[in-house]
């Protein structure tokens, strides 16, 4: 499991320098395009269990979707964040 604080240190370099989609229709989007590399997903995400099946690098987030909004800088709830372009991050590294 990743912690926080470096989801957080990371997110930060995403954002200024990668690519990532906010929400539940924006993933699935990205999953059908095969655009997305790697999701997190709030602890609250009304479709949890189904997006727990998807072929994907994952971060389940052990927080609510009012957090994850919090941790990238948004004041609104984020169910699922989907990073297409890491940029200058190296989340997805530290999952596998």
């Amino acid at each position: 499991m990743v912690s926080r604080d470096v989801i957080s240190k990371e997110m930060k370099k995403i954002l200024k320098t990668g690519k990532v989609y906010f929400g539940l229709k924006q993933a699935k989007k990205a999953m059908e395009k095969g655009e997305a590399k790697l999701i997190i997903v709030a602890d609250n995400c009304p479709e949890r269990k189904e997006v727990e099946k998807w072929n994907i690098t994952k971060i389940m987030f052990d927080g609510d979707g009012m957090e994850l909004g919090a941790l990238c800088g948004k004041p609104f709830n984020i169910s699922v964040l989907t990073i297409v372009d890491e940029g200058e991050g190296s989340l997805s590294k530290m999952v596998k």
